[in-house]
C-alpha cells in the first residue's frame, strides 16, 4: 500500500529534470544591485554618507547578509529586500515623519557565508559606522556569532529568518526574533503530511521517512526537532544523514543510500546548491520519493532555476510565502509586493520576506519613539506586539517580542507548494491562498 503513490511523482521530478538540460523555463530575471552593499572596510563611507537633497541625515540601517560564498542566494535576495523598503519608506511614506521627514539608508555587509569568518566584518561595521539597527543574519550560525557583539555595541538586532530557538536562549538583551523557530515547524511538517497521506489514500504510518540535512545549525535544529517528532508519534525514521556543506559535491551517495533504506518521503533541510546537488541525483538515478521540505532553499527562487518545471508540486514548510494571509492583506505589503516583482521579476522569497518585516518592525519603532537612538528602539521592540505594529502582523501566529529574550512566541509557520514555477501558501487552511494540488496532474485532488 505505501508505494501507490510514488509513481505520479516521478511525473514531476524526474521528467522535469531531464527537460529542464534541454529546454529551460523562463527563469526569474537577474536581479540588479539592490541597497548599498558594503564590505565592511568600507561601511565608515556607507554609513557616514552626507545628507540627501533636503538637506536630511539618513536614518542608517545595517543588512547583514550573506553576499558572498555558497549561501549567497540568500544575500541576494536580503539586498533587494532591503532596496524595496529604501524605496517604500522613502518614497511612499516619506521617510520618518517623527523624525522631520528623515530618509533611511540600508547599506549591505558581507557576512560570507562562513560563521567564522563573520565575526570580523560585523565588528568593523559597526566600530566605523553610525547604525541605529541591524537586520539579520537570517543564518542562524551567523546570528549566534553575532549575538555578543551586537550586546558590546549596544544595538538592537532583528534576525530577520533565522529558525533556531538557541538565539533567543543567550540571554542578550539586543536580540530579536521574529521568525517562527524549528520547534514549530515540525508539528505542521507532520500535521501536513499526515492530511496529504490522506489525500493520496496512504497511512502515515506505513511511510518510510528519510531525514537529510546540512550539517550547521540551523540544520541540525531542524533534524533534532524532527527526531523527536517521529518518536513521539511512533513514526519509521528508515534513513537519518547529514551532510558537511562545504564538502558537499556530489549527492549521489546520499540518494543512493534514501533508496536502500526504501525511503518513502524524503524531508530535507537544505541550502539551494546542496538541493540543486540532491535533485539531479534523484533524477539520474530515476528515485521519486514524496518531498515534504524544511524550509530555507525549497522555498525560494533559485530552485527553480536549478530544476525548472520540476518544482510544481513540491511542498515544503517555513516561515514565509509571499501570499500567506498576513502578507495578502497588508496593503503596504502587497504595494512592495508589485513592485518587487516589477523591478527583479520574481516574488518575495523566503529570506526577503523576512527582512522585510524585519525592517518595517524596525521603521515602526522609530516611528512610535521619535527617536533613532539604539538604546531606545531596543526599549521600544521589547515592548511590540502586532497590536502596536501592524507589520509585525504579518508574520503568522500572533506576534509579540517576549520582553526578556527577545523571541517571538507566537509566531507560527506554513506550508508552502510550487504552482505555477511560484510557492504558495497551502496549509494549514487559515493562512492558505490556494488549494492544495496532486502533483501527478497538478489539479485539486479527487476527494
Amino acid at each position: 500500500m505505501k508505494k501507490k503513490f510514488l509513481p505520479f511523482i516521478a511525473t514531476g521530478l524526474a521528467m522535469a529534470l531531464t527537460l529542464a538540460a534541454c529546454t529551460p523555463a523562463a527563469a526569474p530575471a537577474p536581479a540588479p544591485a539592490a541597497a548599498p552593499v558594503a564590505p565592511a572596510a568600507d561601511a565608515a563611507d556607507a554609513a557616514d554618507a552626507p545628507a540627501d537633497a533636503d538637506g536630511l541625515e539618513p536614518v542608517h540601517f545595517m543588512a547583514f547578509a550573506m553576499m558572498s560564498g555558497p549561501n549567497a542566494e540568500s544575500g541576494r535576495q536580503v539586498t533587494m529586500a532591503a532596496q524595496t523598503a529604501e524605496w517604500y519608506i522613502n518614497e511612499v511614506l516619506g521617510g520618518f515623519p517623527s523624525l522631520g521627514g528623515r530618509p533611511v539608508q540600508i547599506t549591505v555587509i558581507d557576512s560570507t557565508s562562513d560563521a567564522a569568518q563573520a565575526s570580523l566584518p560585523f565588528e568593523q561595521a559597526l566600530d566605523s559606522g553610525n547604525y541605529s539597527v541591524v537586520i539579520g543574519n537570517s543564518n542562524s550560525s551567523i546570528a549566534l556569532v553575532q549575538l555578543p557583539i551586537a550586546e558590546r555595541f549596544e544595538i538592537p538586532m532583528i534576525t530577520g529568518a533565522a529558525a533556531n530557538i538557541a538565539i533567543s536562549q543567550q540571554g542578550s538583551t539586543f536580540s530579536f526574533q521574529p521568525a517562527a523557530v524549528a520547534a514549530t515547524f515540525i508539528p505542521l511538517q507532520f500535521a501536513f503530511l499526515e492530511y496529504y497521506a490522506d489525500l493520496m489514500g496512504i497511512d502515515i504510518y506505513d511511510l518510510n521517512i528519510g531525514l537529510i540535512y546540512a550539517n550547521d545549525a540551523w540544520g541540525t535544529d531542524n533534524a533534532q526537532n524532527t527526531r523527536n517528532h517521529i518518536e513521539e508519534r511512533g513514526l519509521n525514521l528508515a534513513l537519518d544523514m547529514a551532510y558537511e556543506v562545504a564538502t558537499f559535491t556530489d549527492a549521489t551517495p546520499l540518494v543512493t543510500a534514501l533508496m536502500n533504506a526504501e525511503v518513502d518521503v524524503v524531508l530535507p533541510s537544505s541550502y539551494p546548491s546542496d538541493l540543486s546537488l540532491i535533485f539531479t541525483a534523484m533524477g539520474a538515478l530515476n528515485y521519486n520519493p514524496l518531498i515534504v521540505g524544511g524550509g530555507a532553499a525549497m522555498t525560494w527562487p533559485s530552485l527553480f532555476v536549478d530544476i525548472g518545471e520540476a518544482v510544481n508540486g513540491l511542498t515544503s514548510v517555513d516561515s514565509w510565502v509571499w501570499d500567506q494571509t498576513g502578507a495578502r492583506v497588508h496593503e503596504g505589503m502587497m504595494m512592495m509586493n508589485e513592485w518587487y516583482e516589477q523591478q527583479f521579476g520574481e516574488f518575495i522569497p523566503g529570506q526577503g520576506g523576512p527582512t522585510l518585516t524585519s525592517i518595517m518592525t524596525a521603521y515602526a519603532a522609530i516611528e512610535r519613539i521619535g527617536s533613532d537612538d539604539p538604546i531606545a528602539i531596543r526599549d521600544e521592540l521589547r515592548r511590540t506586539d502586532e497590536t502596536v505594529c501592524d507589520w509585525f502582523a504579518i508574520v503568522n501566529g500572533f506576534s509579540a517580542f517576549d520582553p526578556e529574550t527577545g523571541q517571538n512566541t507566537g509566531a507560527l509557520p506554513v506550508i508552502l507548494q510550487w504552482q505555477n514555477n511560484r510557492p504558495t501558501a497551502v496549509f494549514p487552511p487559515e493562512l492558505a491562498a490556494s488549494e492544495l494540488l496532486n502533483p501527478q496532474t497538478m489539479q485539486p485532488f479527487e476527494r
